[in-house]
This record gives structure tokens, sequence and C-alpha cells, in this order.
């Protein structure tokens, strides 16, 4: 029944994906809480080059049974990641949330939905205010990109709750994550500390909720995120138009290349990664 209130929740808030949108980023990532596996993530980032906008879509679960949540946003942003609109929903045991968020000409406007209450917000956000989601984005288009030894501060808003807060991403040296280079971030946002290690395409390869001893791991294998966890691809399909399927990413495709006998190494373990910090670097079609 849970399971069922969730499809409909999703079914009535997203909007279907466009068949112009290019995949920059689509991957699994398994939650651990110490050494167990408690729940899974499925994120993808996309470009519209018709409407000349970024797209964010996550589906978090966690738990089993009672203790079981789900999470998922679908959010949009212009070309400068401005944010255009967003659609967040949370469900907990029998406990739904969902917020439906619009922004024109500088102002927010949401209806949040906290089990029967109805809530209206409308607010002024400051320039430059953009979705949290779209961060790593955000540093990649700065001035001074996605390098060691940076300082970035910024406002975003908390899309669980529709908020502004003051932010800082400290980026520290380029090191070694899992056989892969990646930057570690600090990152602190609505007085919590996590760090992230992002490489130079910004592919969040893991994360790690500091004080929490919950960290998540980017796998090159779906299964390996959703095994022993509630799955249903009827949800995935709903969210993002069809299930994922995963491979958008440098751990994926490391792990295809060192299958196949004649692949010739890289500079990161045999997978090619451009230069710079093109964002549309390797896109592959919605839907493919």
């Amino acid at each position: 029944m849970v399971r069922a209130y969730a499809v409909i929740l999703l079914a009535i808030l997203i909007v279907p994906l466009n068949s112009h949108a290019e995949i920059l980023f689509e991957g699994y990532s398994k939650i651990l809480s110490g050494d167990q596996h408690i729940g899974y993530v499925v994120s993808r980032y996309e470009f519209d080059s018709k409407k000349k906008q970024f797209i964010s879509t996550y589906l978090l679960k966690t738990g089993k049974g009672n203790g079981e949540v789900t999470e998922s946003l679908h959010a949009v942003a212009d070309s400068e990641l401005a944010p255009i609109s967003y659609e967040y929903t949370t469900l907990a045991g029998k406990d739904a949330k969902t917020i439906d968020a619009r922004f024109k000409a500088g102002t927010l406007s949401a209806v949040i939905k906290t089990g029967g209450k109805i809530q209206r917000i409308e607010k002024k956000i400051p320039k430059g205010t953009f979705l949290s989601t779209f961060l790593v984005y955000l540093m990649l288009k700065s001035k001074d990109g996605l390098k060691s030894e940076t300082n970035y501060e910024y406002q975003a808003i908390a899309e669980e709750d529709a908020a502004i807060y003051k932010g800082q991403a400290l980026v520290g040296k380029e090191e070694n994550h899992n056989g892969f280079k990646a930057f570690k971030i600090l990152n602190t946002f609505k007085d919590s500390k996590f760090l992230s290690f992002v490489n130079e395409r910004g592919e969040v390869l893991g994360t790690n909720a500091m004080g929490q001893n919950i960290t998540t791991e980017l796998v090159a294998d779906p299964s390996d995120a959703t095994t022993g966890q509630s799955f249903s691809s009827t949800i995935l399909k709903t969210l993002f138009g069809n299930v994922p399927a995963g491979t958008t990413n440098v751990v994926s495709r490391n792990e295809k290349i060192k299958s196949t006998p004649s692949a010739a190494p890289s500079k990161q373990s045999g997978v090619p990664q451009g230069e710079g910090t093109n964002l549309k670097a390797q896109p592959q079609k919605s839907g493919q």
C-alpha cells in the first residue's frame, strides 16, 4: 500500500522527460551505515539542448518495512543554473510530504503538502541563489572551476524544505578514491558537514556524512546497490521515464574497459576523461 501511494505521488508530480535531454551523469550508489548496506541512490543529470535547461533527478531508498524511507527529486534550472522548478517527495512509513515549487522573476512560489495539511509559500530569492542539487555544476561553471585549494561560498535552496541556507565548499587536493582521481570536497550546509569525492567531470564517486557514519559509494553494477533492498522498476520508470542503466559514469566505463582485453589504459584506470570541465562530455540521449 505504501509503495502504491509513492507511485501515485510521483505520477502526480513528475513531468515526463524531454527527448532532447542528453545525459551528463547517471549512476547507482549504495548507502552504507558503517559496513551495513542500508539503501541506494539512483541519480541522473541531464542537459536539454533545445530548452537550454539542466535537469537533476534522483531516487533515494533506505530501510525496510515500516522503516522504509523513499525520497525523490526532479529539478530544472536554466543554462546558467538559475532555478526554474522542482518537485520533491518523501515517504517515511505512512508519512508523506511533497513540495511543488516554481520560480519566476526572482520569486519562489511553492505548495507544501504534509499529511493532510497544505501550506503555500511565496518569497523573494537573492540573486545567485540556486538549487542545492546543482552545486557541483555551479562549481564547474564558476570562474575558478573545480580545482584544488579553492573556497566556494554560496547560498542555495534546500529542496526538502524550500528554504535558503548559506553554504561553503572547500576543495582539497586531488587524491585517489577507490582507484580514481578525485577532489576531496568538504561541504558545510544547513549546519551539517559532509565530504564528497568528485572527479574533474563533476561525477560524485562517494560521500561521507561526517558524524553520522553514513557513506555512499558509486558502483559499476546497479545490482551492487539494489540487491537486498526494496526495489520498484515502476517507481523508477515513473520518475525517470525508464529504468536507468546507470552506465554514464567513470566507474561503469572503467569496469567495461577492464572486461575488454584489447582496451588500452588511460590516465584514470583506463577511463577516457576528456579535457577540462566540459559539462556535456560524452553525453547520452535520454531513454537509450
